[in-house]
């Protein structure tokens, strides 16, 4: 039979007929996807078969689930392997599941500075003060990122309660938390919390007990959600520099913790640097 007779679709049918744009099937062409049937040597025009619109429709679906063009081309080719086709369309919801992911956290943080955008300015007191000597229960471990400290203060409460650690019969009793790494980290980050404690006591690891001894900080309170935490550590660096002064491993002590109180806007942390002699 001339294969002129044959029953082909011009590209701009096949396009209509597929949901798939004429630039987007010359793309896919390239990559060995949705090939012509016939090529006229003379004009250039594409020509496909009418079965090439079952494909065309899974190619489109695939589209449609995200995948990129030379994952689509892995797909199609693993059509007769259907444990290498379920593997394959696997990767694809794990990169669906991290994308979702990490659209949720930026909408988290597009709310925080939404949030910090319409806050009244806070004015922000540096100071330096002398914080006594005291005696604490603490936790320390790696963490995979600053927002899972909220597990080490899970599990220190009934750590304490284990080893008979009390705390100072009095309301001066102060918490907090140390963040040892000397720079910031996107992951893995070195964070220890505690608490003041009566007296010492005999810990039980990963528990441990020591006695802090005096000591001289700069320190700013943040008042309100830790949104605003860079406004603050801006001024205390503005401080730091100016007096020429180095300092040791940050660490926040929680006067009114989220524990304490859901409320944000009745947090009240201070945000402190030991000075180095």
């Amino acid at each position: 039979m001339d294969q002129s007779a044959e029953p082909l679709l011009a590209i701009g049918v096949f396009s209509r007929l597929s949901a798939i744009s004429v630039r987007m099937l010359r793309h896919y062409q390239g990559f060995g996807i949705l090939e012509p049937h016939r090529v006229d040597p003379f004009t250039g025009h594409r020509f496909y078969r009418p079965e090439q619109l079952v494909t065309a429709h899974w190619v489109a679906r695939l589209r449609d689930a995200g995948l990129p063009v030379s994952e689509i081309a892995r797909v199609l080719a693993a059509s007769d392997d259907p444990g290498l086709l379920r593997r394959l369309l696997g990767e694809q919801q794990a990169r669906l599941d991290a994308d979702r992911l990490t659209l949720t956290q930026r909408e988290e943080a597009f709310q925080h500075l939404t949030t910090y955008l319409e806050a009244s300015t806070m004015d922000i007191d540096v100071r330096r003060e002398t914080l006594p000597a005291m005696t604490i229960a603490a936790l320390r471990r790696v963490l995979p990122d600053y927002g899972s400290e909220g597990v080490l203060w899970q599990e220190i409460g009934p750590l304490m309660v284990a080893d008979g650690a009390l705390p100072p019969d009095h309301d001066a009793g102060i918490g907090g938390a140390t963040f040892w790494d000397p720079d910031y980290r996107e992951s893995d980050v070195d964070v220890e919390v505690w608490l003041q404690v009566d007296a010492p006591f005999e810990a039980t690891a990963p528990l441990t007990c020591r006695t802090l001894a005096e000591q001289e900080v700069v320190v700013a309170t943040l008042r309100g959600s830790y949104d605003a935490m860079g406004d603050v550590t801006a001024a205390v660096g503005a401080y730091l520099a100016a007096h020429h002064l180095e300092t040791g491993p940050m660490f926040n002590i929680y006067r009114v913790s989220p524990a304490q109180n859901p409320d944000p806007s009745a947090w009240v942390t201070d945000v402190c640097f030991p000075i180095q002699r």
